[in-house]
């Protein structure tokens, strides 16, 4: 490998580095710094602008970055998606630099600094759906705690300080943020309609529209919520039977879709020079590429077929 293309490497990486300590160090001891640079305590008045606060975009470029903060956000990661953009991209240039150097070959570098951006990434989509599970689970028993305290004859305020205070997982978090919000002044339905989305959850959706809809025209809230739970239960109890019907078409596919990398894989390092006559004719480079798209065509298309609307 040539002196430039180390130093290239060497200079993204060192800077990828300092970049990412920066933002790390300012979230850690400037997180509520205003102009000034002091810092404040964390309940703040200013509040900084997310995805869920924006439109959402019209472009593909725009769509592609709204969903990676979205995924980044709604995994309860501390990271911000700059921050974890920087973390991909430094996890890309340090497994593909240290492959690229112990075996001399450019190639095998580019494979793994695609493996160094893969792993976080599927990391990162098994923590949210990880905390989207719990949250589904933890819905109905918010809904049932909602709709005792409000027959005992608590006020809806009441009652989310109540379960923000209470409920101790990421749905507890997730109405601790919104009562928060009412403390400081905001609408009770921008809090509400803020929170449900946070939580791309249709059970919340339903939920929001309730309370807004009680908030503003009265009515029997706790009747309401009881058989909104009870409704929630039984989404809960299809959505797990869809999950086991489907478990064999799921697990088909991840061997399905790892047999051509493991393959790759396989004649990368154990017969190189078959692998290396496709990448020397440029029919054989054709012919790598629509195999590539082809699988990622595929991929998209059964996980659209098993997939769940939440």
């Amino acid at each position: 490998m040539s002196i430039t293309l180390v130093s290239i490497i060497v200079f993204v990486a060192i800077t990828l580095i300092g970049i990412a300590a920066g933002m790390w160090i300012r979230d850690l001891f400037f997180a509520g710094a205003g102009m000034s640079g002091v810092a404040v305590p964390a309940r703040r008045l200013r509040r900084l602008p997310t995805v869920f606060d924006a439109v959402a975009d019209k472009t593909l470029l725009g769509r592609i970055d709204q969903g990676f903060e979205r995924l980044v956000l709604e995994s309860g990661s501390q990271f911000t998606s700059s921050a974890f953009f920087l973390l991909l991209m430094l996890c890309a240039i340090v497994a593909g630099g240290i492959l690229g150097f112990l075996e001399d070959d450019p190639l095998l570098g580019v494979g793994g600094a695609m493996l160094g951006i893969l792993l976080p990434m599927l990391f990162i989509v098994f923590q949210r759906m990880r905390r989207m599970s719990r949250i589904r689970e933890e819905l109905p028993i918010v809904l049932d705690m909602i709709a005792r305290t409000t027959r005992a004859g608590k006020s809806v305020d009441q009652t989310l300080d109540l379960v923000a205070a209470e409920v101790t997982g990421p749905l507890g978090g997730e109405f601790r943020q919104c009562s928060r919000q009412l403390e400081m002044g905001r609408s009770f339905e921008g809090s509400v309609r803020s929170m449900a989305a946070r939580v791309r959850l249709i059970e919340m959706q339903i939920l929001a529209t309730t309370l807004v809809v009680q908030r503003g025209s009265g009515g029997n809230l706790s009747e309401t919520l009881d058989r909104m739970a009870a409704v929630v239960r039984e989404r809960m109890v299809a959505y797990r039977q869809m999950m086991a019907a489907t478990g064999a078409g799921r697990v088909s596919t991840m061997i399905v879709a790892s047999i051509g990398p493991f393959a790759y894989l396989f004649l990368l390092l154990a017969h190189r020079p078959h692998l290396q006559s496709l990448f020397d004719d440029p029919l054989g480079r054709l012919m790598l590429l629509v195999a590539l798209l082809l699988e990622i065509a595929g991929l998209a298309w059964v996980f659209a077929l098993l997939r769940s609307d939440d």
